[in-house]
Formats: structure tokens, C-alpha cells, sequence
């Protein structure tokens, strides 16, 4: 990255947190036109940060569409950052949204989709359903989780949606139960 763009980047990260509307939106097309994977985490936290919904539907739309190298990485960082737990099922969409490959990081999406709500969950059957390729010791090591999870989850819209990631892992597989 040039010293030019990165300067760039950087006043439009700034931006991404104004109160200006029309600065922050200004900053999202910048970040569209130049924006790389490290782009993420910042359009991550300026949603978390935002209560307007014009600016919500830009920057998960440009989460959604995403497609620059390692952005499935930097997406599975965010995962685990505490304060971007409100934007956690925009991050897990984006996966499957923008098409990257999830398959390096199916165990600690299983992990999310049993300790996370029922969206979350969702989010995750999702993008598991939607990978090409699974790992199949992560996918065992996920069937296992899941299987031993449904029969403890008390919320029935989330235990549905276990049993539904119970039953594409076992397909996928080829597990007949």
C-alpha cells in the first residue's frame, strides 16, 4: 500500500465515525474504491458504533461484497474481539454473503453457533451450508458439539436450528444416524 492510500484509508477511517452523515458515507465509497482486508475490522467498529440505518446498509453491504485476499482472515479476528460482539452475525454473514472460504475457521464458527443466540446460530448454518469443502476432522469435531448441544438448548427456534446444522453435518459427512 502506497504512503498516499494508507493516508487515505486512514482519514476515511476517521471519517467512518463522524457524526456527519455525509462525511461518513463520503468515507465508505473511499473505503469501497480503495479498501483492503485491513479495511474490515474499522467498517466493523464504525457499525457497531452507528445507529443510522442508511449508514448500516453501506457498510454491511460493503462487508457483504467484500472479495480482497485475506478478508476471511481479518473477518475471523473480529470473531473474537469483545467489542464488536453487536456486529458478530454481520461478520459471520459476510462469509457466506461475499463467498470466501470459511473452511479454516468451521470450529470456532460451531463454537459461536452454541454460545451464541439464535441468529448467530442461523448465520453459521449458513455459511456452513454453503462451503464447498469442509474440513473433515473440524466437521467430526463439529457434529460431535452439535449433536451433544441440541439435546441442552431450551430455546426451540435455536434447537431447530442445531438440529438443522446437526443434520447438514451428518449428510455431509455421510453419518446415517
Amino acid at each position: 500500500m502506497t504512503a498516499k492510500k494508507g493516508a487515505q484509508l486512514d482519514k476515511a477511517f476517521a471519517a467512518l465515525l463522524s457524526e456527519d452523515d455525509a462525511q461518513a458515507l463520503e468515507a465508505i465509497a473511499v473505503i469501497h474504491e480503495k479498501g483492503d482486508a485491513l479495511s474490515i475490522r474499522p467498517l466493523l467498529h464504525a457499525l457497531a458504533q452507528t445507529d443510522d440505518p442508511a449508514r448500516q446498509r453501506r457498510i454491511e453491504g460493503l462487508l457483504y461484497e467484500v472479495k480482497v485476499k485475506d478478508a476471511a482472515a481479518e473477518l475471523a479476528k473480529a470473531l473474537d474481539l469483545p467489542e464488536l460482539l453487536d456486529v458478530r452475525k454481520t461478520a459471520i454473514a459476510a462469509f457466506w454473503n461475499a463467498g470466501l472460504d470459511a473452511a479454516p475457521y468451521v470450529e470456532r464458527l460451531v463454537q459461536i453457533a452454541l454460545e451464541g443466540d439464535a441468529g448467530e446460530t442461523f448465520e453459521v448454518l449458513t455459511v456452513i451450508e454453503n462451503q464447498e469443502v469442509l474440513p473433515e476432522k473440524a466437521a467430526r469435531l463439529a457434529l460431535a458439539r452439535v449433536k451433544k448441544a441440541v439435546d441442552k438448548e431450551t430455546d426451540p427456534y435455536k434447537k431447530t436450528i442445531l438440529a438443522d446444522l446437526k443434520k447438514h453435518l451428518e449428510d455431509r459427512l455421510g453419518v446415517q444416524e
